[in-house]
């Protein structure tokens, strides 16, 4: 990961550089296009998706309230509106598979499977997991099953994500149906604008259109990472986000909203264009940005100005 983190400084050094471009054209337009996530922007979403068979979703931190909460109620939305089936993690596959035989048949106690999930260690995913079992005690419902796509042994971090997809395919290919995978902004990149071929990378060369992602970015708040002690031991802490005073991010707070829900995908003043939004690793590090190319990285952003550090499960 270090590797990735040395080519994320240079890369955002330069597109900083370059970041000022008709700022007042992508702002006019973004006022014109985004949409508000306090509307009912979910069928906007849901119209958008088509026949979609996979669907992404990022997150700038693994340790956002906000983010784990918005993306419960797109997970939730998914699976009653869309009939998705497959929702998938970076978690590996061994811890995930104890969750999913919790929710489909309500096997074992889920604060204790929940404990050595790092940060995912929250009440928001405590909810998202008792939703989904008591949506399947419906038998009216088809099954939503959940797993995880990462893999724990790897040593590699350039092939983890090829291996991930390589999981996520091979279970839609199995199973038929449509997927949700959650992951960090980081993974889900369709492009190589990061410097290195993403989760995201491989799923769009498999599903071409069939695949639709959404980053998440925030502009201030606080976040939760863990953090080494000296003993060997970790622990999460809360840290309070770098604002940037440039990037995609600074302009997005320049919005009509404060928090929205944009496409990208069609021809706007965004296209083409290389510059940064919010990026927090799971330990509190530099570069705390990372480059990307809207349209082309990712087809949406969900934008949440300000945030808090995600709630741990007690």
């Amino acid at each position: 990961m270090r590797k990735i983190c040395y080519l994320m400084l240079l890369l955002c050094a330069t597109f900083n550089a370059k970041s000022q471009e008709n700022n007042g054209e992508k702002l006019k337009w973004l006022n014109k296009n985004a949409v508000d996530l306090k509307s009912a922007y979910l069928k906007t979403l849901s119209a958008q998706l088509g026949q979609n068979v996979m669907v992404g979703l990022g997150e700038a931190s693994h340790g956002t309230e906000e983010f784990f909460r918005e993306k419960n109620k797109i997970v939730e939305y998914l699976i009653t509106d869309q009939k998705y089936t497959q929702i998938g993690f970076e978690v590996p596959d061994e811890a995930m598979a104890k969750v999913n035989d919790y929710v489909t048949s309500g096997k074992g106690d889920l604060k204790l499977l929940l404990k050595d999930f790092r940060l995912y260690h929250t009440k928001s995913f405590f909810d998202l997991f008792e939703w989904v079992k008591n949506y399947n005690l419906d038998p009216k419902h088809t099954k939503i099953e959940v797993f995880g796509f990462d893999n724990a042994g790897y040593t590699n971090p350039f092939e983890r994500d090829s291996l991930m997809a390589k999981n996520a395919v091979e279970r839609q290919t199995k199973t038929k149906a449509k997927m949700v995978v959650w992951s960090h902004n980081l993974h889900l990149l369709k492009d190589t604008t990061g410097g290195y071929k993403a989760f995201g990378y491989f799923l769009n060369k498999h599903y071409k259109t069939d695949f639709f992602n959404i980053a998440f970015d925030t502009y201030e708040g606080k976040v939760n990472t863990i953090s080494v002690n000296d003993d060997g031991t970790s622990e999460v802490t809360a840290h309070q986000l770098e604002t940037p005073a440039t990037g995609f991010t600074a302009l997005f707070a320049k919005a009509r909203y404060d928090n929205f829900f944009i496409d990208f995908r069609n021809i706007n003043p965004f296209s083409g264009v290389k510059d940064s939004i919010t990026n927090i690793w799971a330990d509190w590090r530099a570069p705390y940005a990372m480059p990307i190319r809207v349209g082309n990285d990712f087809d949406a952003i969900i934008f949440i100005k300000n945030t808090t550090a995600s709630l741990p499960l007690n």
